[in-house]
């Protein structure tokens, strides 16, 4: 009896063993920050499209490349391509997918292809609502052609498409620094709380932003790109309408800000981090960019196509800063033009709604 339970204490051991020698070790982003990187050649008037919710999924995406949104984003990209003369980069800034599948995913792969465009995409509150795993769905990205995404497995590093693109000069020298975020999805403090929020940037991340900086240099000027507001666009819209002095503001913002009540203000970190400016995704019905008096811009992509909803602009909203004198919807997309490794850059934003009589197409300078 003495030796059945010794031997069975063997096997539990063994066991236990085998289970930890399985488990994935947690990688630290300090050990492998050249893993994060992606590079391209920069040039002055370096051009970053934005594109953000999309809400790409099987209804609207399968069997007809001429239906859906896949005939709105090629119209949006051709005229942003005839607009600046050539689109280096697309930047997809997340809730490209909701409640999707497999084959709608591969069909937006084979979409980004055919535009021979390099593209980065991060991911949204949606993206990972759907029939397949965030495991799957990162290796169809980590292999398509054209995309630049990639993530470390196991990292400590909170959510997974964290990376840098660093635009480097002839000499190899990085000129500007792309930085991508995961803002994740929704969260809760703990498991017995009901009160679901969306999710936030977490300091490790902040912290990752600030190794990769300071491996190309700390004068080197950062764009970056996440999906969910964080504190500073309640703050600034606060502050604007109370009649701060030193902000600039433009666009619209028509349904507010939908941040965590967790998250921070991030104006500090982009100070220390030379951030030049911040671009985000997730609000709809805005499309809302402002400046702060200490310099950093934080604009919001418009909404490229129809899906889920979208906000309908009609002439009367004085504030905004746009001169029109018809209704339009609010969906296109958003235009950024490196124009110097200086940090200066430029913004517009593309309306383009499909109409009978012809398409309304309107540019408009920040």
């Amino acid at each position: 009896m003495l030796k059945r339970i010794v031997s069975m204490a063997v096997i539990c051991a063994l066991a236990v063993s085998l289970l930890a020698g399985c488990a994935k070790k947690t990688v630290s982003y300090r050990d492998h920050l050249d893993d994060y990187v992606k590079t391209m050649e920069y040039h002055d008037g370096f051009t970053i499209l934005q594109l953000t919710d999309i809400h790409w999924h099987g209804g609207t995406q399968v069997g007809d490349e001429d239906y859906g949104s896949e005939r709105y984003l090629r119209k949006v990209i051709n005229e942003a391509v005839a607009h600046a003369g050539k689109i280096d980069l697309i930047e997809v800034t997340g809730d490209t997918f909701m409640l999707t599948n497999k084959t709608a995913v591969k069909s937006f792969i084979d979409f980004m292809t055919r535009t021979e465009i390099p593209y980065a995409i991060i991911w949204g509150n949606h993206d990972r609502q759907s029939t397949y795993n965030p495991n799957w769905l990162s290796k169809q990205f980590l292999k398509a052609p054209y995309s630049l995404y990639t993530e470390i497995d196991n990292d400590d590093v909170h959510e997974r498409s964290n990376y840098v693109i660093n635009l480097l000069n002839l000499d190899g020298s990085a000129a500007w620094q792309i930085t991508n975020l995961d803002s994740g999805a929704s969260y809760r403090d703990g498991a017995a709380d009901f009160d679901l929020t969306y999710d936030y940037l977490r300091d490790d991340q902040f912290e990752w932003m600030t190794a990769e900086h300071d491996a190309v240099g700390k004068d080197v000027p950062v764009i970056c790109y996440y999906h969910i507001a964080q504190a500073d666009y309640d703050l600034a819209w606060d502050a604007i309408s109370a009649g701060a002095a030193g902000y600039k503001s433009k666009f619209f913002n028509i349904e507010g800000f939908a941040p965590s009540k967790y998250c921070r203000a991030t104006e500090d970190i982009c100070l220390k981090n030379n951030v030049k400016a911040v671009f985000i995704g997730h609000d709809h019905a805005d499309d809302w960019t402002f400046t702060t008096p200490s310099g950093v811009t934080f604009g919001m992509g418009v909404k490229s196509g129809k899906e889920l909803y979208y906000a309908n602009i009609a002439p009367g909203l004085d504030y905004s800063g746009v001169d029109y004198s018809e209704e339009f919807a609010l969906i296109g997309a958003s235009l950024v033009t490196l124009k110097n490794a200086s940090g200066d850059f430029g913004i517009e934003h593309l309306y383009l709604n499909e109409r009978d009589e012809g398409d309304f197409v309107k540019w408009v300078e920040y």
